[in-house]
């Protein structure tokens, strides 16, 4: 399983890329401003805490560390894109100085590049991910998975989240955030 909460690598070293396997895809150098538009719609689903925290850290890592395994540095409108699965997946354009997500709902300008690469996601399991699959492990067929129930305008720290699912792993009572309500 690909983990983007952790240290992760983007490889070039594949010559082969098995497209339904975490995979990344970098568009660079584009040849156009983006004048002409893709509009998307559809059914917004809320994000749940453990994507919240995950959309956060590669936005953090790709702001900070060269994540490639090859020298690299962006230029405005490159695009990034971080493929886990055949229907899963992040993209970014690099605008003012950084990398943004671009969210799948919206006007997002199109833009024509010079150069494709691509390669496999090298990462290693993160703490938050493990301590996860522990909880579900435990938690009761009626119970509301903590992490899945809309807590779509709260936001928490990963290390607050690990230590609530930890206190459920362990038998103890949780304490919702006040004000909190199932998907709301």
């Amino acid at each position: 399983m690909c983990d983007l909460n952790g240290p992760f690598r983007l490889c070039s070293c594949s010559s082969e890329i098995n497209y339904s396997d975490p995979h990344w895809i970098l568009h660079m150098n584009s040849t156009n401003e983006g004048e002409d538009m893709m509009v998307i719609i559809g059914m917004m689903t809320p994000m749940n805490l453990i994507d919240k925290i995950e959309r956060r850290k590669i936005l953090r890592r790709l702001n900070t560390f060269n994540v490639f395994d090859f020298e690299y540095k962006p230029i405005e409108n490159d695009q990034l894109e971080l493929n886990l699965s055949d229907d899963n997946g992040y993209k970014f354009t690099f605008k003012k100085d950084k990398w943004v997500i671009e969210e799948w709902y919206g006007e997002h300008p199109i833009f024509e590049h010079q150069t494709l690469k691509e390669g496999v996601i090298d990462s290693h399991p993160s703490e938050l991910k493990e301590v996860y699959t522990r909880y579900l492990e435990v938690i009761d067929k009626n119970e509301e998975d903590i992490v899945m129930c809309g807590w779509s305008n709260y936001r928490i720290s990963e290390k607050e989240l690990i230590k609530l699912l930890k206190k459920r792993i362990n038998g103890d009572k949780i304490k919702l955030p006040e004000g909190y309500q199932p998907w709301g």
